[in-house]
């Protein structure tokens, strides 16, 4: 909400400037990528998943591709443009409805996917419409590291909790690379990013130009003693990584801005030389 009463403060106060705001929300299953807020695609998946035993043969999930600007972007995701708060939360609330769960031992609602709630907040000078500044805000759901022996699960949901700790091992692989590499001073490029869909979408939120806040989720119960440090381990590592975010503009946009103050200074010059002839 707070986000939303700033957007309207820029746009009432700095008419030279438009602001627009994007929502997206998806979920990575058995290490593939679906839309959470495109109902063909988790209608479509949810079917599969109760009807056909060699369902994973036959589900689709979404294209990861590689960009110029060093990030991982999901292909035909859907994207919705949000005029307020409330057109937000209705779209993560579609998305939450629609995430794979299941039952076990443990857990009534047991998540079966990780999840990532994206707003991208879009600032465009109206006079130089080139110049634009791109800021996201990603909410991350993960699901948690799972014993079988805890569970109880078999079939279809063992294979889900092998394909979330495999994902959850390489998110871990990639957080001690990011710490070990920031803290030997060594070249920080060769972070296995690429082994996990998910650690390709986190890899901006994690070594790229961002801030981020993990929260660690632990049991009341003694009986999780050993889960419990393991999970505060995993996260006392991810505190240890250390990023210096800086705005983000084009560098294009840059070198250009810094060429019309130049010629704006030489103007000047030219123009108090002449009062003086």
């Amino acid at each position: 909400m707070e986000l939303f009463e700033q957007i309207e403060r820029v746009r009432s106060e700095e008419k030279t400037k438009h602001v627009s705001v994007f929502c997206s929300f998806l979920q990575i299953y058995n290490e593939k990528v679906f839309d959470l807020l495109n109902p063909s695609s988790v209608g479509g998946l949810t079917a599969l998943r109760k009807t056909s035993a060699a369902f994973e043969k036959d589900m689709q999930g979404l294209r990861i591709r590689w960009t110029k600007k060093d990030q991982f972007v999901v292909e035909n995701l859907y994207v919705f443009e949000c005029q307020s708060h409330e057109e937000a939360i209705k779209l993560f609330k579609f998305g939450s409805q629609n995430k794979i769960l299941a039952a076990h031992n443990l857990n009534e609602f047991s998540s079966r996917s990780h999840s990532i709630f994206s707003l991208t907040i879009e600032t465009q000078d109206i006079k130089m419409q080139h110049n634009v500044t791109v800021s996201r805000l990603q909410l991350v759901d993960l699901a948690g590291s799972e014993k079988q022996s805890l569970t109880g699960t078999t079939g279809l949901h063992a294979k889900e909790s092998i394909d979330i700790n495999k994902s959850l091992l390489v998110l871990r692989k990639v957080i001690t690379a990011l710490t070990e590499a920031k803290g030997s001073g060594n070249d920080p490029s060769f972070i296995p990013y690429r082994e996990s869909k998910l650690t390709q979408l986190l890899k901006q939120s994690l070594g790229g130009n961002s801030y981020t806040l993990m929260m660690a989720c632990l049991s009341p119960s003694d009986k999780y003693l050993e889960e419990n440090l393991s999970t505060l381990n995993y996260a006392a590592r991810a505190s240890l990584i250390s990023n210096l975010p800086t705005k983000n503009i084009d560098p294009q946009m840059v070198q250009l801005n810094e060429t019309k103050k130049k010629m704006k200074d030489i103007e000047g010059e030219l123009r108090a030389a002449n009062d003086h002839i």
